[in-house]
């Protein structure tokens, strides 16, 4: 590199630098992020063949570059803290969550005791264990219709008793799954 050439930059440095600061500084409202960015502008200016590059004046470059930068940076920021928040939000929520399905399940077992013993049963087999209704009525020994029966029975009692519950069963699913 020539010496000329650093000479030419060092006076471009020396010229505009306070004034690229301050014109960062009104973007950034800080200091020290005006100063990276200043310096991000003409280290990459240093980089470039900026003499045969640039063809528009060197000060509409410099002003150009540093407000670019400013707002890649406030951007990027902006972005940092929406990720934050929505973080911050979902660790508050989590554990309300984790608390409601404890609470859930709780009140769960309590409506299935207050269930008649064959639509407990029936309703168990179904949503537990995960049986057809047609192998419910084989193995209780009963027509599928009854089954039918005992499950309505049973789904009408939970819906009255978890009511309060169910919002939280669609926060659930909704937000956290």
């Amino acid at each position: 590199m020539s010496e000329n050439k650093e000479k030419k930059f060092e006076k471009l440095f020396r010229t505009y630098y306070k004034e690229l600061h301050r014109s960062a500084f009104r973007y950034l409202r800080d200091s020290e992020s005006a100063e990276e960015i200043v310096q991000q502008v003409f280290l990459r200016l240093w980089e470039k063949n900026w003499e045969q590059e640039i063809h528009t004046s060197i000060k509409a470059y410099l002003y150009r570059s540093i407000y670019n930068e400013s707002m890649n940076l406030l951007k990027k920021e902006q972005r940092k803290q929406t990720y934050q928040s929505y973080q911050q939000s979902r660790q508050e929520l989590v554990p309300a969550v984790d608390q409601s399905a404890k609470d859930l399940d709780q009140k769960l077992q309590i409506a299935l005791a207050t269930l008649p013993e064959k639509s407990r049963i029936v309703f168990e087999l179904s949503r537990f264990q995960e049986m057809k209704y047609k192998d419910i009525a084989d193995t209780l020994d009963l027509s599928i219709k009854t089954v039918e029966g005992h499950m309505t029975k049973a789904l009408r009692h939970l819906r009255i008793e978890l009511i309060d519950y169910l919002t939280v069963i669609i926060f659930y699913i909704i937000y956290i799954i």
